[in-house]
């Protein structure tokens, strides 16, 4: 039988100080469990708001669609909540006992919590929200920060990894950013790529400075959303093809469904799949690293977003809505999709500075 010296027992001890206070090992399956929850989070956040345009919603909180929301963050901070639990029991500290990238998750699943019963009592108190209050109500930006919290888990637990590839390994931060996506173009629908657009077909009105404004912040607002997930998701990995289409469409069937007034309105689906394949040409697979491509594509992919939306619009009013081609001139019709092209090459500064050498990248 092997003796044990007492060195020996001291740097096992020191060793296993060290496996207790260290973090759970990284988990792919955790992260797709996660990602697949984070993916019912905001369907019950989507087919609240479809309740809410359809008219299937009272002045009441206890609603079923509440119901579908709260029940799948309810599911994410049970799996958090026992994955700590299980954790801690093997052996690892409270503090360090989710693996990394998750312990923020589970600070978000109990603000949520908090947040559901302050947004009850600003209910009873204020009244429910109409329109694009809904949108603007403190405690409901409250409850999407804290939902964010909880949905960005895979995210941290995957950017903090080496470098992964292909939708096997970088399949959960794919999901959990088209999940963080459409969490944000639901809180900017006051500003839509939908069938609000049809303000800008028919007979040209007089005066027409609103119907100008709310057409071209749509464009400005929305494609730079999507731009601004392109580039962050290239920034750290080397994307597999497909990944940027199925964030842009994901986001865009979503968008378009919970709004929808005719079924035709999908075909703006078919525009965010082109564009997000394009993005996935231009910025996939390491290309981002390409500053000059970088640049081209921060204000490509903006512009043709916005021209392929003005496309589907004259569709659709000549079709679906019977209103006839937009009414805008070229002053409009070209000039927002350019300052969307801008805004979006602005991003690709704030990316990417222009460096300091004799022949900085453009």
């Amino acid at each position: 039988m092997a003796v044990t010296t007492s060195a020996e027992r001291a740097l096992g001890g020191a060793a296993a100080s060290r496996a207790i206070a260290g973090l759970p090992a990284d988990n792919i399956r955790f992260d797709w469990l996660i990602a697949l929850i984070c993916c019912a989070i905001t369907f019950g956040l989507y087919i609240d708001g479809w309740a809410h345009n359809h008219g299937q919603v009272d002045d009441s909180f206890f609603t079923p669609w509440h119901a579908l929301l709260y029940g799948a963050v309810a599911l994410a901070g049970l799996v958090l909540v026992v994955s700590h639990f299980l954790n801690v029991r093997r052996g690892h500290s409270w503090g360090k006992a989710l693996p990394a990238g998750y312990a923020l998750s589970l600070i978000g699943f109990f603000a949520f919590g908090a947040g559901g019963g302050v947004d009850m009592v600003w209910h009873e108190t204020f009244g429910f929200e109409e329109g694009v209050e809904a949108l603007i109500s403190p405690a409901h930006l409250f409850l999407a920060f804290t939902g964010l919290l909880i949905m960005s888990g895979p995210i941290r637990a995957l950017w903090r990894r080496e470098e992964g590839s292909g939708w096997s390994q970088l399949g959960p931060a794919i999901l959990a950013f088209a999940c963080l996506t459409s969490v944000f173009t639901f809180f900017n629908a006051y500003a839509p790529i939908g069938g609000d657009l049809i303000i800008l077909t028919g007979v040209r009105p007089e005066p027409h400075s609103l119907q100008d404004v709310a057409g071209i912040t749509p464009f400005v607002i929305q494609s730079n959303i999507l731009l601004g997930v392109a580039l962050f998701m290239s920034r750290r990995w080397r994307l597999p093809m497909g990944a940027l289409a199925f964030v842009f469409t994901a986001n865009a069937l979503l968008m378009t469904w919970y709004r929808v007034g005719e079924s035709a309105e999908f075909i703006f689906a078919i525009n965010a799949l082109i564009i997000g394949t394009l993005a996935d040409y231009l910025l996939g697979g390491g290309k981002a690293a390409d500053t000059r491509r970088l640049r081209f594509a921060a204000f490509a992919l903006p512009f043709a977003f916005s021209l392929g939306v003005m496309v589907c619009v004259s569709i659709l009013g000549n079709s679906a809505w019977g209103r006839g081609d937009m009414w805008w001139l070229i002053h409009m019709w070209l000039g927002a999709p350019l300052m969307a092209g801008a805004f979006g090459y602005g991003l690709s500064m704030l990316l990417r500075p222009p460096t300091a050498s004799a022949n900085p990248a453009v």
